[in-house]
């Protein structure tokens, strides 16, 4: 109850009586409830937990008093716009960015009151992990860290990308993980040119090199990392990028701690790039939180002035790619410190790993 006791003291010093939470990660975050198609709704003086017949045993045994569990007989926003017009509430607020166009133009009609956007408030809260939400973090990160290991053995030429990423998610389930926390990213050859490629039939060949990016999750809590290996001898100018890579990577690394801007840590990472006149092959986002999503707020941005702070958990992640030759991207997740900050992957990437080949 500590996480809803926070909300409802945030909406206190808002000035807002009531909050319609719909993103099923908030309503988990928020109460522990682990189905789906449920809302919470919170008042003053009261929570309603608002469910269908499919949920309610599962709400009793997942949720503590004094939430009050309310079983919908129209719909869920039908059910919350009659428990806001019973306790007269004259504002609430809900989560615009989670519904549809259409469903928030038809809360706003049913709930017939004023009502305010109210984006942002528990991912807020939810930026920085307790040390149950680091427990589970860890788990996740272990899982994936098994996983690579395993891989490695699994790896040669004639094999598709589609076979790696399946005995991939196939040993994170057998080791843990619920399922994967998004879909396995196995590119090798050209394709580890494209960044976020999923896997595909091409078959891995001798000297390509494979980008693999990967996550587990654990009691709902996500991992991500990232490893390039090459399969036989590379492209030697992309194991020259590896090291430009792992170079940037490493500076993210060390340098993210409680206090430190997001700008200031984007400009530390690409820093080696822009030396060797590359920055310009670094297509994606320096890096995230993760957490009950795989992307959560904050990132790594040289938009943003965001403060990082203690406990969140960030990933750091440069890449560069070269079209129509390959890629390298490296990724760990990083338990920010007040002064020094925590690597949770412990995966090798100090050197490139070149996979022996026996004919």
């Amino acid at each position: 109850m500590k996480r809803i006791e926070r909300l409802l003291n945030k909406m206190a010093a808002e000035n807002l009586p009531a909050i319609y939470v719909s993103n099923p990660k908030n309503v988990r975050y928020l109460c522990g409830f682990t189905g789906e198609d449920s809302t919470l709704l919170l008042i003053e003086n009261a929570v309603f937990f608002i469910t269908d017949r499919r949920y309610v045993e599962q709400a009793r045994a997942e949720l503590s008093n004094p939430i009050q569990i309310v079983c919908w007989t129209q719909s869920l926003l039908a059910e919350a716009a009659e428990i806001i017009r019973k306790h007269h509430i004259e504002e609430v607020g809900f989560e615009g960015a989670h519904l549809s166009y259409s469903d928030g133009e038809l809360f706003k009609t049913l709930v017939q009151v004023k009502t305010r956007i109210a984006d942002g408030w528990v991912e807020e809260f939810r930026a920085v992990k307790d040390e149950d939400e680091i427990r589970k973090t860890i788990e996740a990160v272990k899982i994936a860290d098994r996983t690579f290991m395993h891989i490695l053995n699994f790896i040669r030429p004639g094999l598709s990308e589609k076979q790696v990423a399946t005995e991939m998610e196939h040993f994170m389930k057998q080791n843990g993980s619920e399922k994967t926390s998004f879909e396995t990213i196995v590119s090798s050859g050209i394709r580890s040119a494209y960044p976020h490629g999923e896997a595909s039939e091409k078959v891995i060949e001798l000297g390509d090199m494979v980008i693999l990016d990967f996550g587990a999750t654990f009691q709902g809590y996500a991992s991500d990392m990232t490893r390039t290996v090459a399969v036989g001898e590379p492209n030697p100018s992309l194991a020259e990028m590896y090291d430009l890579v792992l170079e940037a990577e490493l500076a993210g690394v060390n340098a993210i701690r409680h206090g430190i801007k997001s700008n200031e840590l984007d400009s530390m990472i690409r820093s080696p790039f822009v030396r060797e006149n590359m920055n310009e092959r670094f297509n994606h986002g320096a890096g995230h939180s993760i957490g009950l999503d795989i992307h959560e707020a904050p990132y790594i941005s040289y938009r943003s002035e965001h403060e990082f702070v203690e406990n969140t958990i960030m990933t750091i992640e440069p890449g560069l790619y070269l079209p129509g030759i390959g890629g390298v991207r490296i990724e760990d997740d990083v338990l920010v410190g007040k002064k020094q900050s925590r690597v949770l992957t412990k995966s090798p990437k100090r050197d490139l790993i070149i996979l022996p080949f026996f004919a």
